[in-house]
Order: structure tokens, then C-alpha cells, then sequence
């Protein structure tokens, strides 16, 4: 399976607490053609933070919500617990994804 960034899926994450994991959306940020991607998890709550991303096309990226990527929570995940592909990001919102791994991940002082 091959993901492309800016693709939006819903992903089941194991946590301790919960025995079969809970579903969650996420974006694809990297997919280096192994089992494994980068992504950032999509929520719904409501956070303020510099490294947080409202979601303007959240209709189009296939949530059923106003959304907020947090970008400063990259995570890698395994493909094999994707559920399904829900959409993508628009062109918009892509462009400001972009810019704001820029500026979380600039290496300038």
C-alpha cells in the first residue's frame, strides 16, 4: 500500500487501557515504502498551540468534524492498522501544513 502526503486515514491505536485500541484519524506526512509512515494525529478538541493546524476542508479530508492537526505530534505507525482511507487534505490546507513543519522543524536559532 502506498500513501501519499496529505492523505487523511483513520488508524487503530492500541492503548493500555482499551483491549482492541480506539480509531483515530491521522494525515500522512511520510511514507518511505516500507510498513511504516510518519503522521500527525487529527483531533477534535479544540487546542491552541503554535503547532496546531485547524483543518479548513475538514468536510473534504473526509472528518466528520472541524478538526486540528497537531503537528507537533508525529508518530510512526504501521500500515497494517490502517482502517481505511478517509480523504485528503485540500491544496489550502496542504500548503499550511507545510509551512508549519517548516517552522516546527526549523534548525535556525
Amino acid at each position: 500500500m502506498t500513501l501519499r502526503p496529505g492523505e487523511v486515514i483513520l488508524i487503530r491505536i492500541d492503548f493500555h487501557q482499551t483491549p482492541r485500541g480506539k480509531l483515530r484519524p491521522a494525515v500522512v506526512l511520510l511514507d518511505s515504502a516500507d510498513d511504516d509512515f510518519v503522521a500527525a494525529p487529527i483531533t477534535s478538541r479544540l487546542r491552541v498551540s503554535d503547532f496546531d493546524l485547524p483543518i479548513h476542508g475538514w468536510r473534504e479530508a473526509g472528518l466528520n468534524t472541524p478538526s486540528t492537526i497537531r503537528v507537533d505530534k508525529l508518530t510512526v505507525l504501521t500500515k497494517g492498522e490502517i482502517v481505511r482511507r478517509l480523504g485528503g487534505l485540500t491544496d489550502a490546507d496542504r500548503t499550511a501544513l507545510k509551512e508549519v513543519l517548516r517552522r516546527a522543524f526549523s534548525l535556525e536559532p
